[in-house]
Order: structure tokens, then C-alpha cells, then sequence
């Protein structure tokens, strides 16, 4: 973090040190908040108006009013990129629940903070190297929304680092295979690539691979067995900061040879492509 950056915070430009909230905020003391966060590329923000879209999508999943018209927020966040010089950025926007009286009721006067971090080239080793997963049976709250309430993800986070791995995959009930922490996941069945729909949240990153799929491969949204995991042939995940990552294990599941898969690498240059033009 780049403590010499610009923030918004509740209409005010501080540095990260001088970022604050209340502790009476309801996002503070119960979690209830929701936020979108998402990269620039050359100081030009990915799918801002998707993000905004989510961001409303996820309030309105928990009912909580966002006081903040989308070309409000959209303008902040140009601010944001234009007080920081950075290449390449990560913006989180956060909208929280607000201060309470009784400690648990929000009265309505959430709070806007955008905030920005500087982000480094693409890093092409970590597609060649792929990187492993675990599966974990720790089930989430209203994943459909994207909210602050992390407990989940960061157990599963510890666990993961624990055995080694950089993220891990939940899995409900009915043994469906649904997302990381903070990612979408695909698998490929020789040519078909395959993708949860539903119990997840919807990756706007996830929406523009199945955009880059269409007319190569065929796919599918459909649950991911737990079963099926030894019979893939490649996998990957896909967030805004990840892009396309490549999974070459999953706990003791060797994905397809072990390395980073050929049709997996054909959507990451297809990416690649796609950014590099602008074309998003």
C-alpha cells in the first residue's frame, strides 16, 4: 500500500493513515456492507459500469440503501484515478450500513469510500507455474452478494495456507464444487468448459472469459461435482486481479499432467489480447 495515496473517504481526500470510520458503524461491528473491487488498466478502469451494476445488485441482496447514484460513484472513481499516478491500480469501492444506535440497527447514513492501490505487471510466471487449491466444506453466507463479511474466507484462507495452497474452493452440501474466496472457477472436459451458476457470486471477469469462450469452446454453466475433479482436464480460476489463473492441483488431485493446460492458455492470450487493444 502506497501510503502517500489519495482516498475518498465520506466525501473528504485523505491519505490511507488518515482513513476512518466510525467503530458505531454497522460495518464495523456486524459486517454489514457491501463493496466492488476492481483494476485498472493503463489508468482506465475494467467493466466499471458491471462492477457498478454488482455493487447495487449486492445492496439491494441485504437491504441496504445506497445513498449514491452510480454516475456519482462513477465519478469518484475517475477522481481516484486521476490523483494517483499509478499504471496499473486496484479500486475497491465500499459502501457501509452506516452508525447505529442500538448497535446492531443501521440508521441509514452509510457511508462511500473509494479506495486505491498501485498494482504491478502481469505476472507471466504465475501462469506458467499454475498454483494449487483446496476444497473446503465451510459454507458461506449470501454468497450472491458481495459483502464484507469475510469469516468464511479467511478460514478457509488460513487453511489453504496451511497445506500450501494459494486459495481454496467451496463446497456445499450437495458436494457441487462452487468458487474460491475470492474467485470463479472452471474446469475443462476435453473442449467443453464447464462453470457454476448458481450459489456463487458472478464474476464480472467470470462473465467476459465465457464472452472470450463463445464460438471456440463449447460451455457450460452447470454445478461441478466434487467427483468429477480426477477426470478434468485442466482448471483454472478468474478474478479482476487474478485474470486467468491456471490450477494444476487440486488437495491431492493432479489436474490433467500437472501443468497449466493448453485451452486454458488459449483464453489467457485471448485476454491478454483483449486488454492490450482496449477492447473492453
Amino acid at each position: 500500500m502506497d501510503n502517500n495515496a489519495s482516498w475518498y473517504v465520506n466525501g473528504s481526500w485523505v491519505a490511507p493513515a488518515e482513513a476512518h470510520i466510525s467503530l458505531n458503524d454497522v460495518a464495523v461491528l456486524r459486517g454489514y456492507s457491501v463493496f466492488e473491487s476492481l483494476r485498472t488498466y493503463n489508468r482506465r478502469p475494467f467493466h466499471l459500469p458491471d462492477h457498478l451494476r454488482r455493487l447495487y445488485h449486492s445492496a439491494e441482496l441485504i437491504e441496504l440503501p445506497v445513498p449514491y447514484s452510480p454516475e456519482h460513484i462513477t465519478t469518484i472513481v475517475e477522481q481516484v484515478i486521476e490523483r494517483n499516478a499509478y499504471k496499473h491500480a486496484n479500486i475497491r469501492i465500499l459502501v457501509t450500513g452506516g452508525v447505529t444506535e442500538d448497535s446492531i440497527m443501521p440508521a441509514g447514513n452509510g457511508i462511500l469510500a473509494v479506495l486505491i492501490t498501485p498494482l504491478q505487471e502481469r505476472d507471466m510466471e504465475r501462469f506458467a507455474r499454475g498454483c494449487k487449491l483446496i476444497t473446503s466444506h465451510l459454507q458461506r453466507v449470501s454468497p450472491e452478494a458481495k459483502t464484507t463479511s469475510y469469516v468464511t474466507a479467511i478460514r478457509a484462507l488460513k487453511e489453504a495456507t496451511r497445506q500450501g495452497a494459494s486459495d481454496a474452493l467451496f463446497v456445499n452440501e450437495l458436494s457441487h464444487v462452487l468458487e474460491g474466496t475470492r474467485s470463479n472457477f472452471f474446469i475443462f472436459r476435453g473442449d467443453t468448459l464447464v462453470t457454476p451458476r448458481s450459489g456463487i457470486l458472478i464474476g464480472v471477469t467470470r462473465n467476459v472469459v465465457l464472452e472470450l469462450a463463445q464460438g471456440r469452446f463449447a460451455v457450460e454453466e452447470r454445478p461441478i461435482l466434487l467427483d468429477e475433479l480426477p477426470d478434468i482436464d485442466e482448471a483454472f480460476i478468474s478474478s479482476s486481479s487474478k485474470e486467468i489463473t491456471p490450477v494444476t492441483q487440486i488437495d491431492n488431485i493432479i489436474i490433467g499432467n500437472g501443468k497449466p493446460g493448453a485451452r486454458t492458455y488459449e483464453l489467457e492470450q485471448r485476454f491478454i489480447q483483449m486488454v492490450e487493444q482496449g477492447n473492453f
